[in-house]
């Protein structure tokens, strides 16, 4: 599904125009950015489907046998993860 065709369908869903329904989505996706980099142990739901959170990611080091044995190590950081809510595990 490409981004037109989810506004057209929450547009419909919700009996608003496309522009208001593409508001929406842009509005949220800012809003939960912007949550979960003020407060980094924040939830931000996404009603019926699950939360938003972000986790702590260790460093992680290496050797790569494919590039000849070299050594590579990725820093550590904080990523966002998405975990469904219970009862839609199984669609």
């Amino acid at each position: 599904m490409i981004k037109t065709d989810m506004i057209k369908a929450v547009a419909s869903e919700a009996e608003v125009a496309n522009k208001v329904a593409e508001a929406v989505i842009n509005a949220y996706g800012k809003f939960v950015l912007s949550a979960l980099d003020e407060k980094r142990d924040e939830k931000v739901p996404l009603p019926g489907l699950g939360l938003f959170s972000v986790k702590h990611v260790k460093e992680k080091s290496g050797i790569a046998a494919l590039a000849g044995g070299k050594a590579w190590t990725k820093p550590a950081h904080d990523e966002i993860q998405f975990k469904l809510s219970k009862s839609i595990k199984e669609l």
